[in-house]
């Protein structure tokens, strides 16, 4: 009786496990984690503000920083559609300052959703750093937006991983509007506000090289 006991509640445990934290699919990409950072009824939770992020690691100043690229920001779309303009959207900074997506417009850009507690996230942000020290010259901008940790955790994932791109948090709630579902996730636009292309799923170097004709604008 003694060893059934100990199985009823081995099997009970394992049952309370699974509905606290169900199995997803991940394959090529990872889904969206269970802890994003989002209550059930889908707002955004409380976050410890944490302690201002070291250097290393911090957004770069952007010339023109304050400019709208000359978008009429009234009449963009509110999804993203390839072939069409970037809805405008703003977003905050790893060192809790406030950006708008119009301050980077007129250059290409690759924004990419992304979370601590997803592997090809980590396994792509190394060829990243190589396409982005390779064309940063050109004009290219990545903004990496984290859906899943708080700004405290992020920075500790700094201490691990070099990220040396505009580094912010999707507290815009950006990647549910727009209907997304896996991450990575990464968005193309070129310098005029165009979205190119959207990717989900891990990325290497000469995956970004293929890309770069079309959203650096070039013929």
């Amino acid at each position: 009786m003694k060893f059934l006991a100990y199985g009823v509640a081995a099997i009970l445990i394992t049952f309370l496990a699974l509905a606290c934290n169900p199995p997803v699919d991940t394959e090529d990409e990872s889904s969206l984690p269970a802890t994003t950072g989002l209550t059930p009824d889908g707002q955004k939770a409380e976050v410890a503000p944490g302690e201002k992020p070291p250097t290393e690691g911090r957004p770069q100043e952007t010339a023109g920083e304050g400019q709208t690229g000359g978008r009429d920001t009234a009449n963009l779309p509110t999804n993203v559609e390839i072939g069409k303009q970037l809805p405008t959207f703003s977003f905050t900074t790893i060192n809790e300052e406030q950006h708008s997506i119009e301050e980077y417009i007129g250059r290409p850009l690759l924004i990419n959703f992304w979370g601590i507690r997803c592997p090809p996230c980590r396994v792509e942000f190394p060829e990243f750093v190589k396409f982005y020290e390779k064309y940063k010259g050109e004009g290219l901008e990545i903004i990496t937006l984290n859906v899943d940790s708080s700004l405290r955790d992020q920075r500790r994932f700094l201490e691990h991983q070099e990220m040396p791109w505009v580094l912010g948090t999707d507290d815009s709630e950006l990647f549910q509007k727009w209907n997304y579902r896996f991450i990575p996730t990464s968005i193309f636009v070129n310098p005029d506000g165009t979205v190119v292309d959207v990717h989900t799923g891990q990325m290497d170097l000469s995956m970004l090289e293929e890309k770069k004709d079309e959203f650096f604008g070039e013929s």
